[in-house]
């Protein structure tokens, strides 16, 4: 027997399931056999909390704790009015906050892309420096530029244009204001790879045949960056759904989002099990979304090329 023979696979081995782990996992292994640390940390610190928390949203909760069990109750709790209602409030603003912050980054990225290679080099260096500024800095300046004591209001209030200040927060329009602000950077560097790698004759060509800069931006680029703007929205909807610090500075009670309940139901009401739930159906939701995201993405790349 020959030694390509000896080293041959099993039968089991060459199925769909066998091929597929072979050419997904090992044969990455065997080129890069440093990848394998990174794996196993992943493996410990996320797959095995998230097993644990898996665990969990089956167990029975007592009075005071929760014991181990197997119970389908806190998922039946997703179709009550507590987890459809936050729910809904949740898809709304990642969907509104996803979609206003694409608003402003799509033009905006796309005029960046055109300029020359050092001033798009400050603007790039400019996002990368909102990017260092947490949640919580971004929530507290907001908060204190839309206060009653010393922020925007006041100054409507001296213009004319208001009786009396009023604070703007907490509210819906805070809460989305403060939500499409943090995601606009992402947005941008989300789209600014797709953005340079169009073809800068294809606007001058509309311009040419009469086209305004506007119309041609609308009938040509637009078109052209679809899938990136999809897949760009798909990956901000799904950041925002958690939110967690935004909500909790900006909004009002009755606009509380899915995070903001995970927290509530697991340090305020001691609710692990249905905390858990939560945070299992999260995760389902993300992971969907994530490789939504990931074939648009991949699916644009083809169509570049």
């Amino acid at each position: 027997m020959s030694d390509r023979a000896f080293r041959r696979p099993p039968a089991a081995g060459r199925g769909p399931v066998g091929r597929v782990l072979t050419d997904g996992l090992v044969a990455p292994l065997r080129r890069f056999p440093f990848g394998l640390y990174p794996t196993l940390m992943i493996g410990v610190f996320f797959m095995i909390p998230f097993a644990i928390m898996f665990a969990i949203s089956f167990a029975h909760r007592t009075e005071s704790t929760y014991e181990a069990g197997f119970e389908i109750t806190h998922y039946a709790r997703f179709f009550s009015p507590l987890f459809t209602t936050h729910l809904w409030v949740t898809v709304q603003f990642a969907a509104l906050a996803s979609a206003l912050s694409l608003v402003v980054a799509v033009p905006f990225t796309f005029f960046v892309s055109r300029l020359r290679r050092r001033p798009q080099v400050v603007a790039l260096v400019f996002i990368l420096c909102v990017l260092t500024l947490s949640e919580v800095i971004i929530a507290y300046s907001l908060s204190v530029v839309m206060s009653r004591s010393g922020g925007l209001p006041n100054v409507f209030e001296w213009l004319g244009f208001v009786d009396r200040a009023k604070s703007w927060y907490p509210s819906y329009f805070a809460n989305l204001f403060g939500l499409t602000f943090f995601n606009i950077p992402f947005a941008v560097l989300v789209l600014y790879p797709a953005c340079t790698r169009l073809d800068r004759e294809l606007t001058e060509a509309a311009q040419t045949m009469g086209a305004s800069p506007a119309k041609a931006f609308f009938t040509v680029v637009l078109p052209l960056l679809d899938r990136t703007i999809l897949a760009a929205f798909v990956l901000l909807f799904v950041f925002t759904m958690g939110a967690f610090v935004t909500p909790t500075w900006l909004a009002r009670p009755e606009d509380t989002m899915m995070a903001q309940l995970i927290a509530e139901q697991a340090l305020g009401r001691g609710n692990i099990p249905f905390a858990a739930a939560l945070s299992v159906f999260f995760m389902a939701v993300t992971l969907v979304l994530s490789l939504l995201a990931v074939r648009l993405r991949r699916g644009d790349r083809t169509s570049g090329a």
